[in-house]
């Protein structure tokens, strides 16, 4: 045989037996060394899922106990009101102290007391008053009879009698301008006074008459030339024009037609 022929002849003996080799070497590393089988570990921490997962509640115990921890609930935000036992009403379009008082049979004292209103004029369209569905009893002082007090010289003196309820107007404010054009009125003495039927005149017979509108002491009240939403502090008489001038004499009247005040804009 050729030498580079047995050369070739030994090369291919030796890769043979090379192969060989490995493949024995590798089939007993993998009896030998197989891996061992997976091992389940149960964990104990908690899983958090997304919001949208836990909206379905799993039954059991455990489970409840699992969706409580994954999801978070924020705090609600509790709206507090001034005593247990009220009922919520929004103040409309011409309700006063007074009619609101009368309609769920509770004194006006009440209802100032609750709300912590300190003016009675103050009621705006769309506030929310409490009202209590029990009324708490308010106690009433009667005042003492009134007595006369003997004098030195044997005369006596009889006690004033209470003032009574009036209006003043105040000015006339903006005069010409209808977007600024109102009468200023206020009201003096005791208790409230309804202006239901009142009437507001000028010298060209423009008249206006009040609505259901109670004014209680040091209580005001703007009447405005032009149109807009009423409220308890203001009137609109809804014209297009101004009325009122300089010179110009405006008159109050009340619902018998009894003149009640003046005044000339200046």
């Amino acid at each position: 045989m050729k030498p580079w022929k047995r050369l070739i002849y030994y090369l291919f003996l030796n890769v043979l037996v090379s192969a060989c080799a490995t493949l024995a070497v590798l089939a007993i590393w993998d009896r030998t060394h197989a891996p061992a089988a997976p091992t389940t570990v149960e964990s104990t921490a908690p899983v958090s899922r997304p919001a949208a997962l836990n909206t379905a509640t799993p039954s059991g115990q455990g489970a409840s106990t699992a969706a409580a921890s994954a999801v978070v609930t924020p705090n609600p935000t509790v709206r507090s009101s001034p005593i247990g036992n009220v009922e919520e009403y929004q103040v409309e379009y011409g309700d006063t102290l007074g009619i609101i008082s009368e309609r769920f049979d509770v004194p006006v004292e009440e209802l100032m007391r609750i709300n912590q209103i300190s003016d009675a004029n103050s009621l705006a369209v769309g506030m929310v008053l409490y009202i209590p569905v029990t009324p708490e009893a308010v106690p009433t002082q009667t005042p003492p009879p009134a007595t006369n007090t003997p004098l030195p010289g044997g005369s006596v003196t009889p006690s004033s009698p209470p003032q009574e309820a009036r209006l003043i107007i105040n000015a006339v404010i903006g005069p010409g301008d209808l977007a600024s054009e109102h009468v200023f009125i206020t009201r003096t003495g005791e208790d409230q006074l309804s202006l239901s039927g009142w009437q507001l005149k000028d010298e060209d017979g423009n008249v206006y008459v009040f609505p259901q509108l109670e004014l209680y002491k040091d209580g005001a009240v703007n009447v405005w030339t032009t149109s807009g939403a009423n409220t308890v502090v203001d009137l609109y008489w809804g014209l297009n024009n101004p009325v009122w001038s300089s010179g110009e004499k405006v008159t109050l009247l009340d619902a018998q037609g009894k003149v009640r005040a003046t005044y000339t804009v200046p």
